[in-house]
């Protein structure tokens, strides 16, 4: 419905005064009769002043304006903590307000520069973990789903391998599952601040290592380096592809039947669409500068791989078996009670041994909390007497 103006307002309250009912008006004009009543009631518009424009009315911010300067020079644009600061002061209005003054007097944030760096072939590989979420198997087992991901920093190769846990163990197989694929070991391996590597990193001080990775990459012949703390644009290198991962294998992959299905799936990804594209910062193909990159690392046959299992001693329990990383492992009736040594293998398989002689192998199961191996027949119950014979006398 159209809205009435001043003057016609005017001309329907004076009839009113004139004593003119709102049926009539209503028939003389055609206009409702609520609207008529409106005016009657409201009563006469003369009377009645606009209010003034936004920028005469007093502002309640108005006293507090200069104290709020003050404080943002002195770096405080914490808008919680100066509506607490001038509500003691008096102010009665609301945070929006401050929030609207406070936002020009921000300081402008200028990003950090970070300089570019080009290593020579050879030199370096960035490596780092990335949560993929979860692998439900078909038994309805839910599994822990991790990417570990190696760039070689000259030609951006990768080599991409989904585990089920980040341990150190984990990180080994990977690591040498990487030599094995491009066929040598580059000088240096730089990683954030990763458990498994780094015990401690203070921001003005030298890496302490974790001694066995220390022992690790003096095997095989790499210096490690660890990014400074909260510097992540350290080993961009590797933090790139983690996203394009993200955006561009992940969204292809329509059905997972497996660790090592998946795993093919990644493994065909790089060959036929991560390597061969063309990079958008080398502007080549990272398949064209592989076999350069690669010949500037050491050679790595695989030969000799690093002897990083775990070694506990376990105690043998009634039914045969010892308890270990969650699984159960069979190792027989006959060593009931006895303390054997049980060891992690290179991929997480296990060794059961007693001394030099080994007992059993076991490759690593795929699901928690599984049952590995039998420990053989039951033995026969013996029915022989340890203890004296007791004679009654009568």
């Amino acid at each position: 419905m159209r809205q009435l103006g001043r003057d016609e307002r005017l001309a329907i309250y004076d009839a009113l005064q004139d004593g003119q009912s709102v049926s009539h008006i209503h028939r003389e004009t055609g206009h409702d009769r609520k609207t008529i009543r409106d005016i009657r009631d409201a009563g006469d518009p003369r009377q009645r002043t606009s209010p003034p424009p936004a920028s005469a009315r007093p502002r309640l911010l108005e006293p507090y304006e200069e104290y709020i300067r003050e404080r943002v020079r002195a770096g405080c644009v914490n808008t919680a903590m100066l509506l607490d600061e001038i509500r003691l002061r008096g102010y009665t209005g609301g945070r929006s307000t401050l929030k609207n003054f406070v936002h020009p007097l921000r300081p402008t944030g200028v990003p950090e520069p970070v300089q570019r760096y080009e290593t020579p072939p050879g030199r370096q590989a960035q490596c780092d973990w990335a949560h993929f979420g979860r692998l439900e198997y078909p038994d309805g087992t839910v599994r822990p789903l991790w990417i570990f991901i190696l760039t070689l920093s000259y030609s951006r190769c990768l080599y991409i391998e989904f585990v089920h846990d980040t341990r150190q163990d984990t990180l080994f197989t990977c690591l040498e599952h990487a030599f094995a694929t491009f066929g040598g070991v580059p000088t240096e391996i730089l990683s954030d601040n990763m458990t498994p590597m780094v015990v401690a990193h203070p921001v003005d001080g030298p890496v302490l290592w974790h001694p066995r990775f220390a022992a690790f990459a003096a095997f095989h012949g790499f210096t490690p380096k660890a990014a400074r703390p909260y510097r992540g644009q350290t080993k961009g290198k590797v933090e790139r592809p983690v996203r394009y991962v993200r955006d561009n294998f992940w969204p292809r992959v329509q059905r997972i039947e497996g660790l090592d299905d998946l795993n093919h799936q990644v493994v065909t990804w790089v060959r036929t669409v991560a390597d061969v594209r063309v990079h958008g910062t080398i502007h080549e193909r990272p398949t064209d500068r592989r076999a350069a990159d690669v010949a500037g690392c050491t050679p790595w046959s695989g030969a000799h791989r690093f002897w990083y299992g775990e070694e506990l001693v376990r105690r043998v329990h009634t039914d045969g078996y010892v308890r270990w990383a969650g699984h159960a492992w069979a190792v027989g009736y006959d060593w009931i009670g006895q303390q054997v040594v049980v060891q992690r293998r290179p991929g997480g398989g296990v060794v059961i041994r007693v001394g030099d002689r080994i007992l059993h192998e076991y490759p690593a199961p795929v699901h928690p909390h599984t049952v590995v191996g039998s420990p053989g027949p039951l033995p026969t119950p013996s029915r022989t007497r340890t203890g004296p014979r007791r004679v009654l006398s009568g």
